[in-house]
């Protein structure tokens, strides 16, 4: 009876005392960082993605402009169209403003000095880019001068 006692305390002993296991232990630690890190990884490639594909579609509705047409609806179904893996409830505006020497002026009219109006286009875009566990909101404005 002794010697079965003896035994099974060195069995266990050795069992305590051996690495079996241990690489199923250590990958258990590190799983759930690694899975993290790969997530996050993923969900910031999503935004700047995103990015890139809001960015493209500003510069088209700009480029319309440049172009010299001058039509800011269409110019924003141009944006839209544009903007590829386009998230739900983004916006895409185009505006006009006019300029007389700094100070703001009505596009139709001249200047009180007689020159033609400095005309400027702005077009902004507005989404929320992100994915499963990271999301912001990023606006890109930008603004051309025409004439």
């Amino acid at each position: 009876m002794k010697s079965a006692i003896r035994k099974l305390i060195a069995r266990r002993t050795a069992v305590l005392q051996g690495e079996q296991g241990m690489a199923a232990v250590e990958f258990a630690l590190i799983a759930p960082v690694l899975v993290t890190m790969v997530l996050t990884l993923v969900d910031v490639s999503n935004m700047a993605i995103g990015t890139v594909n809001m960015q493209a579609a500003v510069r088209a509705t700009e480029q319309y402009f440049i172009n010299g047409n001058s039509d800011t609806s269409a110019a924003q179904t141009l944006g839209n169209t544009a903007w590829s893996s386009r998230p739900s409830g983004t916006t895409l505006n185009a505006s006009q403003a006019c300029k007389c020497a700094g100070t703001s002026n009505d596009c139709s009219a001249p200047c009180p000095d007689n020159t033609i109006p400095e005309m400027y286009y702005t077009v902004t875009a507005t989404a929320t880019l992100g994915g499963s566990f990271i999301h912001q909101s990023k606006t890109v404005t930008e603004t051309v001068r025409v004439r």
